[in-house]
């Protein structure tokens, strides 16, 4: 018993002890899944019943993009060493910004292809969730690492358990039986 009390005082110091930012990055963080994880389960039925686009050519389009995001995903990180995090990650919210304005409310296939190709995985993958990791490293201690990594890992994966339960709702309430998990 003495044991587990002495692990429990040590689990509450390590907590005490994360960086005061934390919250902030846990919340953009959450924030960002949520998108990622959003958009993942909407974007095949938006192209397709918005842009008329066949299903193979959506495979087409969704394939090119997740290629161009790994692409601006290497280019990011060679900025996120030479710029810092905070420059990449203001400047990548005002390109992902613009890629989803265009997305949303864009209404031509020639908008879908910037906002698919250029200004979403530019701002998508900056924003990545490797950002918040590297932010977590340069403001904790070796002690407090472990505590922040697994607190940062269970905010993103909350943030996909909540967009699932949304989209299930909103799929319930508009009365579509067809579940794209």
């Amino acid at each position: 018993m003495n044991n587990f009390s002495s692990d429990t005082v040590d689990s509450v110091h390590r907590f005490l002890l994360l960086p005061s930012h934390l919250p902030i990055i846990l919340l953009l963080e959450f924030l960002n899944s949520f998108r990622s994880f959003g958009l993942r389960f909407v974007l095949y039925n938006y192209i397709t019943n918005e842009f008329s686009v066949s299903d193979a050519s959506a495979g087409l389009i969704l394939g090119i993009k997740s290629f161009v995001d790994i692409g601006f995903g290497l280019a990011g990180s060679i900025l996120v060493d030479s710029l810092g995090v905070r420059r990449v990650a203001l400047f990548a919210l005002g390109v992902a910004l613009l890629g989803r304005t265009l997305l949303a409310f864009g209404r031509s296939v020639p908008v879908l292809y910037a906002a698919l190709f250029l200004f979403s995985p530019c701002g998508d993958a900056l924003l990545s969730v490797g950002l918040y990791r590297v932010a977590l490293k340069k403001l904790t201690t070796p002690r407090t690492r472990p505590l922040a990594f697994g607190t940062s890992y269970a905010v993103s994966n909350m943030a996909g358990v909540c967009v699932a339960l949304a989209v299930d709702a909103m799929r319930r309430n508009a009365g579509d039986v067809t579940v794209g998990y």
